[in-house]
This record gives structure tokens, C-alpha cells and sequence, in this order.
């Protein structure tokens, strides 16, 4: 099996992008939960809260 190898730079802008996903995610899922008016969805905040998790886990994973 070949494994990939990519530059620092590389690495460290692919991490940062998707810490932004994962901002993202947070921001949609989770805390547009409490700015609309519509009613509370636990399945929206959990699954926002589990990518967030995510991909944070991978930006770090990606950047080490």
C-alpha cells in the first residue's frame, strides 16, 4: 500500500480548513439551535456536536 506524503504547508492548510468545517458545523447545528424560533431539535444539536467533534479530531490528525 502506498502512502501519501504531503508538504507541511500542505498539511497545515488542510488542518486549518477543516477546523473552519468544524467551526462551521458548530455554528449551524449547534447554535442556530437557540437563535431561531423554531422548535428544539436534539437530533440537529447531537449530530452537530458529534461532526464538530470530528473534525476537529481530523484537523488534528492531519496537522500531526
Amino acid at each position: 500500500m502506498t502512502k501519501l506524503r504531503f508538504s507541511q504547508e500542505f498539511r497545515a492548510r488542510l488542518s486549518g480548513k477543516v477546523m473552519e468545517l468544524g467551526n462551521l458545523t458548530v455554528g449551524a447545528l449547534v447554535l442556530g439551535q437557540f437563535v431561531t424560533n423554531r422548535e428544539f431539535s436534539t437530533l440537529a444539536f447531537i449530530a452537530g456536536i458529534v461532526l464538530a467533534v470530528l473534525c476537529y479530531s481530523v484537523s488534528y490528525l492531519v496537522s500531526h
